[in-house]
């Protein structure tokens, strides 16, 4: 089993890879459930850890519903991301209601090339999950990043074991 464990500051990401975790989701913000974190951040931490970083990219927090101007603000910061040499991109996109935006996804899981890209924690707010874990296996998506739409993947255990059962995509 690999243990990824989310950052949010240069002294977590690392006391992250000195407790020997595998990953770093590195993001700011927790409170709101993650947010970009700044550049300055991204760069200090990829100088000096040496276990792969993946970036949350959230422009803000609320809903994951983003305008134009949002999407191209994400559309660079994966850029950024890719020229530090990042290992991965969290990040997605829904529609107002609760359905994944598959184009908008697609553009960022494309920009994000060669790195990884796991769909974050907005699955837990899509209303059919079943189907919309099928259509991220469709794009490429190489992870997803669930409760299983439960508070813990505790509690959320059977809803994980079908998903994982639907699709080859890391759960």
């Amino acid at each position: 089993m690999k243990i990824e464990i989310c950052a949010n500051s240069y002294e977590s990401a690392m006391n992250t890879q000195k407790a020997g975790a595998h990953r770093i989701e590195l993001c700011s913000e927790l409170a709101v459930g993650g947010i970009t974190p700044s550049y300055g951040l991204i760069k200090k931490v990829m100088q000096d850890i040496s276990i792969p970083v993946h970036i949350l990219i959230r422009p803000r927090s609320g809903d994951f519903t983003y305008s134009d101007f949002e999407c191209d603000i994400m559309k660079e910061n994966i850029e950024f991301c890719k020229d530090l040499g990042c290992a991965g991109i969290v990040s997605g996109v829904l529609h107002t209601n609760n359905i994944i935006d598959l184009n908008r996804t697609q553009e960022l899981l494309e920009i994000s090339k060669p790195m990884s890209f796991t769909f974050h924690r907005a699955f837990d707010w899509v209303n059919d999950p079943k189907e919309e874990i099928t259509k991220l296996s469709e794009i490429g998506v190489d992870r997803v990043l669930t409760s299983g739409q439960e508070a813990s993947a505790e509690h959320g255990i059977q809803l994980l074991k079908e998903l994982k059962e639907l699709t080859n995509i890391k759960i």
